[in-house]
């Protein structure tokens, strides 16, 4: 009689920690499938660690380095620094199981140059996209030049104008995308914040930089300002020393970093401007509307100091 009380109990406990088991994954399945980036739950985007996109877990990499990712029915056209790509997303259950994905990915790598080059073909950027079929050359034709941005997603960008790229937006403290130049697959500006082409030109505002890219003179204009950091229009940490040198000492990085890599990738046409008067009446009156826009679509941040002058006297103190 003890025995079968012992059995029922030790059934009734190992049935206990099935139902628990069970409980626990049919949680974990919904949760996946309810936060799921892409139609296959399984594929995800990190932005830590080279952007990696993997599917289930990291160590079954599909590509790195990744600037954005266009999802065309069940398949994956994703732009990296080093090339372009397709994955398909309907992975057999036995690959699934093997993780055996290289039959499912398709990568061509782009041109192997050390210098920008202005108005590239999408050809002469990827010379092995023709061994691609006829329907992924036409998507990523509308991709990179389909002005009505047929191909969108959380993790799309869009073209400025080849090589120039708008990366996906990331998330951070400030919601940011960064301009990438895919022929030589430098990243040329982070934390963009608003931007636009005008004339021919890419506008951008970054917060405490200012970037002009000219197709027309095939060439970049950067302004850097203490005055732009973010912190000076903050409505919480205004005034606090700490937040203000963390903020100036970040502007010191990209400057160094713009001054190392972008004279050498623009073939001396990087042109760095002493004072924000250098940029023409068109170019400040561009980059003011992006400066108010950028500081009004941030709740935490107020236009002080632009409140009651204009961008131009603001910088020229």
């Amino acid at each position: 009689m003890n025995s079968k009380r012992v059995l029922k109990w030790i059934g009734c406990v190992v049935a206990a920690i099935l139902l628990i088991y069970i409980t626990l994954m049919v949680i974990v399945i919904l949760l996946l499938v309810g936060s799921s980036e892409f139609k296959n739950s399984s594929i995800h985007l990190t932005e830590f660690r080279n952007s990696t996109l993997f599917y289930d877990d990291e160590d079954h990499k599909i590509a790195d380095k990744v600037v954005a990712v266009h999802e065309v029915d069940n398949k994956l056209y994703y732009i990296t620094l080093d090339g372009i790509g397709i994955f398909d997303e309907n992975v057999s259950l036995l690959d699934t199981w093997n993780k055996d994905l290289n039959k499912y990915n398709t990568f061509i790598p782009r041109i192997d140059v050390k210098e920008t080059h202005f108005n590239v073909s999408l050809d002469e950027l990827y010379p092995n996209i023709s061994s691609l079929d006829e329907t992924d050359r036409d998507i990523w034709h509308e991709i990179f030049f389909d002005s009505e941005k047929r191909y969108t997603g959380p993790h799309a960008g869009y073209t400025i104008k080849l090589p120039f790229y708008v990366s996906y937006r990331k998330e951070d403290m400030v919601k940011h995308n960064d301009i990438v130049d895919l022929s030589t697959g430098h990243i040329i500006g982070k934390y963009g914040s608003e931007h636009i082409l005008r004339n021919n030109a890419y506008y951008n505002f970054e917060f405490g930089k200012l970037t002009k890219i000219d197709f027309s003179q095939k060439g970049i204009y950067s302004y850097y300002s203490d005055n732009l950091n973010i912190g000076r229009f903050s409505k919480n940490n205004l005034g606090d020393e700490g937040y203000e040198s963390y903020a100036q000492n970040e502007l010191n990085k990209v400057r160094m970093k713009d001054l190392t890599v972008l004279p050498n990738l623009m073939n001396q046409q990087f042109i760095v401007f002493d004072s924000f008067n250098e940029f023409s009446d068109f170019d400040k009156d561009t980059f003011e509307a992006l400066a108010i826009n950028a500081i009004k679509n941030r709740k935490a941040l107020q236009l002080g100091p632009l409140e009651n002058q204009t961008l131009q006297q603001y910088l020229s103190k």
